[in-house]
This record gives C-alpha cells, sequence and structure tokens, in this order.
C-alpha cells in the first residue's frame, strides 16, 4: 500500500512539473557533417571552435573532414606536404586535424578524416612544382613506370592516380597507415573520388601492360573504353584499392571506421539496371558489392539532388529505396546535397532519409554536404539558426553515432599476407582458403604478391599459395574474431 502512495505520488509530481522528466534516451542514429576546406572552417582555432559548438547544436554527432585535398595534408603530421593555403593558420600554431579531434571530442563528437584518393595533380594548385609533392616525381611529366597518374584513351595525360599502378596503391597504403599511427584518436577515415573519372580513363602504361597480359593479348594492345574484359579489370583495381584500405586500417586500428563518398547520378540503379549505373558501367565502382563483401563500414551515397525538381525528387527517393535494399552486411548513410535546397527542403529530405520503409528497414544516417553551404545562400548568422532548426526539428531525439555490431560483437576476422614460394615474391599468385580440410575459395594476389580476405570464420586456416608454373607454399594460421591476421 504504502509503495502504490509513493508510485502515485511521483506520477502527480511529475504532471505537477516539480520533478524533470527523463530525458529522451539517444538513438544510434550518425548525423554528419562534410567540411571542405575550401570554405571556412578549418582554417583556424576559432573557426574550428566554432565548426564543433554548431554541430553540437544542431544535435549532430560527426565530422567528415576534408584532410587531403589535391596531395596536400590538412594536418600537421604527413608523409605528404602541409596545405599552402594562405588562410591556414600557420603549422607552429596550428594542426588543424589535431585541434579538431581533441575539441570534436571533449564535446562528444567523432572525427573521421575525408581523403580524396585519386585526384592529385592539378596546375592551378599551390603547391605544384613542390619537390615533396607526389606529382612532381610520379605525375603526368613523368615517364615510365614512374608516371603513377592516369591518362585517357586518346594519350592525354590526367593527373589522377591510377588503380592499376602498383606503386599509386602502395603509396596511398603508406600514406593512410601514417596517418592513422600519427592521430591515433582518430575515429574513421573516408575515401573521396576512389574511382576514376570517366569511361575513358584508366589508360596508365603500366596498368595496360598488366592487363594485356593478365587476359593475353599482346603487349602493345589498347583497349577500347566499352571493351567489356577492360572495365571490369578497372573496376576489379578500384575494389581491389577499397580492399586492400580496408585491411591495411584495420590491422593498424582495428576500432577506425572506413567509409567512402559513392557515385549516384541520374535514377538509381536497382535490381538488373546497377550495371547499367554510371557508378558501375562509367566510373567503375561497384559499391554495393563493396558492402556486400564487407570491405567498407559504411557507405555515403551521394544524393545529391534539387527537392524543388521533380525528377531530380523523384531520384532521391529512388536512391533511399535502393539504399534500403543494398546495405549488404554493413550500413548506408545518406549524403544530402544541402546547398542545393532551402532549409526546409533539406529538413524535408532528410525526415524521408531516416524514415523506415515499409518491411522496417532505416538507414543508419545522414550527412550534409556540407557545413560551409548546409542550404542555399547560407550564411554565418542563418547557418546557426539552421542548426537550432535541425534540433528542433528532424534531430529533435538525442542520437549517438552508432557503434557498429560488426565491430561491437565481430563474428569474423580478416587476413592479409604476402604470396612468396621458395622466398619469391609471386605476383597474382593463386591463394586457396583451407579450413578444416575443406577448400572455402580462391583468391588472389596483387602485383606486388598482396592478398586479403575479410569476414572469414574464426579457426584455424591452412593457406595454399600456388605460382603459375604449379609450385606451391603451405602455411597455417588462425583468424580471430574482429582483428587482421597477417601472414
Amino acid at each position: 500500500m504504502r509503495l502504490i502512495s509513493i508510485n502515485l505520488l511521483l506520477v502527480a509530481l511529475l504532471l505537477l512539473g516539480a520533478l524533470p522528466a527523463r530525458a529522451q534516451e539517444p538513438v544510434q542514429q550518425m548525423r554528419a557533417f562534410w567540411v571542405d576546406n575550401l570554405h571556412p572552417g578549418l582554417y583556424n582555432h576559432p573557426q574550428v571552435d566554432e565548426l564543433v559548438n554548431n554541430v553540437v547544436r544542431a544535435g549532430a554527432n560527426t565530422i567528415i573532414v576534408q584532410a587531403r585535398h589535391h596531395g596536400d595534408a590538412w594536418y600537421n603530421n604527413s608523409i605528404e606536404p602541409r596545405s599552402a593555403d594562405p588562410l591556414l593558420a600557420p603549422a607552429a600554431e596550428f594542426d588543424p586535424l589535431g585541434y579538431l579531434i581533441e575539441k570534436a571530442h571533449s564535446m562528444g563528437v567523432r572525427v573521421h578524416a575525408w581523403l580524396v584518393v585519386s585526384v592529385a595533380c592539378r596546375p592551378s594548385d599551390r603547391l605544384w612544382g613542390n619537390p615533396a609533392h607526389v606529382c612532381t616525381a610520379h605525375g603526368p611529366a613523368a615517364q615510365g613506370a614512374e608516371r603513377w597518374t592516369t591518362a585517357t584513351f586518346g594519350g592525354e595525360q590526367v593527373g589522377d592516380l591510377d588503380f592499376g599502378h602498383p606503386s599509386a596503391v602502395t603509396y596511398f597504403e603508406g600514406l593512410v597507415g601514417h596517418l592513422l599511427q600519427a592521430y591515433p584518436a582518430l575515429d574513421g577515415v573516408h575515401w573521396d573520388y576512389i574511382r576514376f573519372a570517366g569511361k575513358s580513363y584508366g589508360y596508365n602504361q603500366v596498368s595496360l601492360e598488366r592487363f594485356n597480359r593478365t587476359v593475353g593479348r599482346p603487349p602493345d594492345s589498347r583497349p577500347r573504353p566499352e571493351d567489356p574484359a577492360w572495365s571490369q579489370w578497372r573496376r576489379d583495381r578500384v575494389s581491389e584499392m577499397v580492399r586492400r584500405l580496408y585491411i591495411r586500417a584495420k590491422a593498424i586500428k582495428p576500432s577506425i571506421q572506413v567509409s567512402a563518398a559513392t557515385i549516384t547520378w541520374g535514377g538509381a540503379g536497382s535490381g538488373g539496371d546497377w550495371p547499367a549505373s554510371a557508378a558501375y558501367a562509367q566510373v567503375f565502382q561497384d559499391w554495393p558489392a563493396w558492402l556486400d563483401e564487407g570491405i567498407l563500414d559504411f557507405a555515403v551515397p551521394m544524393h545529391y539532388f534539387e527537392e524543388g525538381v521533380s525528377r531530380s525528387r523523384g531520384w532521391y527517393d529512388g536512391w533511399l529505396a535502393f539504399d534500403r535494399d543494398r546495405a549488404g552486411r554493413r550500413a548506408i548513410v545518406a549524403g544530402v546535397g544541402a546547398w542545393l535546397n532551402t532549409r526546409e527542403q533539406n529538413l524535408g529530405q532528410v525526415q524521408r532519409a531516416l524514415a523506415p520503409d515499409g518491411s522496417g528497414r532505416a538507414l543508419a544516417g545522414v550527412a550534409f554536404y556540407s557545413y560551409a553551404n548546409s542550404f542555399a545562400r547560407t550564411s554565418y548568422e542563418a547557418r546557426r539558426a539552421f542548426m537550432d532548426q535541425l534540433r528542433a526539428t528532424v534531430f529533435a531525439q538525442p542520437a549517438r553515432a552508432p557503434d557498429w555490431p560488426w565491430m561491437v560483437a565481430p563474428t569474423g576476422g580478416h587476413l592479409q599476407g604476402i604470396a612468396t614460394v621458395d622466398g619469391q615474391i609471386v605476383p597474382e599468385a593463386k591463394v586457396s582458403l583451407i579450413r578444416d580440410g575443406v577448400w572455402l575459395r580462391d583468391i588472389y594476389a596483387s602485383a606486388d604478391g598482396w592478398f586479403g580476405a575479410v569476414e572469414l570464420t574464426p579457426g584455424a586456416y591452412t593457406i595454399a599459395i600456388t605460382s603459375a608454373d604449379g609450385r606451391q607454399t603451405w602455411l597455417t594460421t588462425t583468424i580471430s574474431p574482429g582483428l587482421v591476421t597477417s601472414l
């Protein structure tokens, strides 16, 4: 009787406002802003303070900050030269990424380093010709195998790293490895431009020679852009890059989150239409396959569509449906082209992105492109007001950035190694995975002998490495949940 009376009293006090109501429990939902380095937000301490305060003000929880533009670093401890932007505070007093991580973490916000992967060499860049810049020794003007950049079918040299050149791949791997070791508190890495620029790109001479050797064509053969075998070769090279970066990053820091900005041009490539999509057919970015394999933790499809245009709005909704259907074993965070729309239109797009479909499937969150242009014709004060509006509407319920289940409670482990036979590295070797005496599958080593696989069932494995002439090496190892086993 006494317990009932106390409970009635508590209810009465709550109704009268004498006791605070219990706060809403936060949901797990990524609420992110891309922060580019072409606009204010990252140039000095006050701008970073304002950035983090605004993110918190909005009820958001993640910053995806551009840490690499065109072969330059927006952080002080890098193997690439620091940005020469005159608005960036001097290195002696300011580390953009280091200070952002410190400030954001103090306020419960996570930081992911956004790295432009392929685009590296542009004559308009301030570091053009800098002896420490990757393009000075390995850009379009380099000769032979020292040229790591791509070319078009017509022979035009382009300042984008080519995914078919082994040295371009290992260079970027080294850059990412150095970043993770130099900034151990970093929460994630985010790939941008991890694709070719179009169907006529990819004609680096080293890549062409590798392709012709692999498919048995004459060494001087030059496949046309629409050649199916050549298209698949380029698609495989991009996917191989994604796989390598994922495994390499997890080997250094298992808790690092790996994501990519992915292409969604035009209408949704759902179902059987996916092979005709721009991502798959034009820029060779098969990102749903990456999610199926598990070589991203989440994708951020760039759904940059105008809400006020009927066809564009339809494309946006079509891609949201595609996302909910194609997350695979990972997750999707919808990217919103905020600069294209008014505040109210952006709220509508966010609301639709976060709403579950009829089967209860929901996306993992949203990301605004961008913080600087968070809606059409943004201004300093208007941005603050928009952050308040977000918190009062679509972000009213508190949210924390997701703890991905495959990382919190992993059921699979990862493998990487260098294929060797008789002590010699064997490029493109066949690597057979065998568990409990049962052959599982074959994978193939890269041009430098590296091989890797993700989400393997934990336990003891036998690894058989076979060279082209049939010689073999047999290894045994153990795969552990959530970790990378390196041979």
